[in-house]
């Protein structure tokens, strides 16, 4: 159908593929192997004679380093790139560098459990920064990729430029849904792994943790399917072209979202750094609840901003969590050390009691 919208959640980002330019994968000085590619407007550029783009302009490009979350690879953050790259000359000076964390991709899996925490992936991080030659990056961090991040930045804080928290919590017992639907969901995860991996039913599942049940309910007018239908079709199709991540793999992630905790005094320290936090959660959340969120970003003194999601949001809402990055760059070229938030941010009142976020 002619000039009708499709749900943005529908756009895989495969177009940001144009901007790649490098898809490589390096052996860190730990013996692990991670699997990253980097995006910029001009990596096709070779200069020279007659070439507007001079050395020192593509060497002082500002770096984003996206941190993905559980069970999900670098490729994940396919439709944020898309839609930072659309942005056109806002984003001429801007190197995104995406990865698989270990355990995930064509990332190496330890076997054991225990090589899976945030601090020993927040480190992995840091040694892909140096392997890039970045001084600094603003770091942007989806679920468990946000404990990473932030783990990362009390690591190095002079490594980072800003922090960007997406549809996360703080760790500890916040890292456990207690609300009806998730623990609805994660049983029918629980009762349908077998002894063979179905892809179908893990699709289902995970779907059910991404998006609303609303957004899965709507139809593409141009199929007249369900966008349900739709990405039970795309999920499977990458996972019988990638593979399922590995048992061993799953355990270390789940490891990593278990032990993970900020203190009070860490959370103390993020705030006091003088680096802009912003912290992005989906108001449909189920997995990362939006009451841990607010409290995350009260206890950082970062603003919450609230958008139409649930955990999955660089994707669906790809085009709001761009806003907020280059509102927050934006800052930190201009010296500040205090992120503003683009879009209204949470405010109590508004919250209906019934939904426990300001508890």
């Amino acid at each position: 159908m002619e000039g009708t919208s499709r749900p943005q959640v529908l756009d895989d980002g495969s177009q940001a593929k144009e901007f790649r330019k490098a898809d490589e994968t390096i052996c860190l000085p730990n013996g692990i192997t991670l699997a990253y590619q980097q995006y910029d407007m001009q990596h096709d550029v070779r200069v020279g004679a007659g070439m507007a783009v001079a050395p020192e302009d593509i060497s002082s490009k500002e770096k984003v380093l996206m941190i993905m979350g559980f069970g999900a690879g670098g490729a994940a953050w396919l439709p944020t790139v898309k839609e930072l790259f659309l942005r056109g000359d806002k984003v001429a000076d801007l190197e995104v560098t995406v990865f698989d964390n270990r355990g995930i991709g064509h990332s190496s899996c330890p076997s054991s459990k225990i090589h899976y925490t945030t601090d020993i992936m927040a480190a992995d991080a840091l040694a892909l920064m140096d392997h890039l030659g970045w001084r600094k990056a603003h770091v942007v961090g989806h679920s468990m990729g946000a404990m990473i991040a932030s783990r990362l930045t009390l690591l190095a804080p002079g490594r980072v430029a800003s922090l960007t928290l997406i549809s996360t919590t703080g760790g500890g017992r916040e890292a456990i849904p207690l609300n009806p639907r998730a623990l609805l969901v994660g049983l029918k995860g629980a009762f349908s792994r077998g002894r063979t991996f179905d892809p179908v039913k893990r699709a289902e599942v995970d779907l059910a943790f991404h998006f609303s049940p609303k957004l899965l309910k709507t139809r593409d007018p141009v199929t007249g399917r369900s966008v349900r239908d739709l990405l039970v079709d795309e999920y499977v199709a990458t996972s019988k072209e990638n593979g399922p991540q590995s048992r061993e793999g799953e355990e270390g992630h789940l490891n990593a979202v278990m032990t993970h905790k900020l203190t009070a005094s860490e959370r103390q320290r993020l705030g006091a750094f003088g680096i802009p936090i912003k912290v992005i959660h989906g108001s449909e959340d189920i997995l990362a609840e939006l009451r841990h969120a607010r409290r995350l970003a009260r206890d950082l003194g970062a603003p919450l901003v609230v958008v139409d999601g649930a955990h999955f949001i660089p994707r669906d809402c790809a085009h709001q969590i761009v806003d907020e990055l280059l509102n927050t760059v934006e800052i930190v070229r201009q010296g500040g050390t205090h992120a503003d938030a683009v879009y209204p941010t949470f405010e109590e009142a508004k919250c209906f009691s019934s939904c426990f976020c300001c508890a």
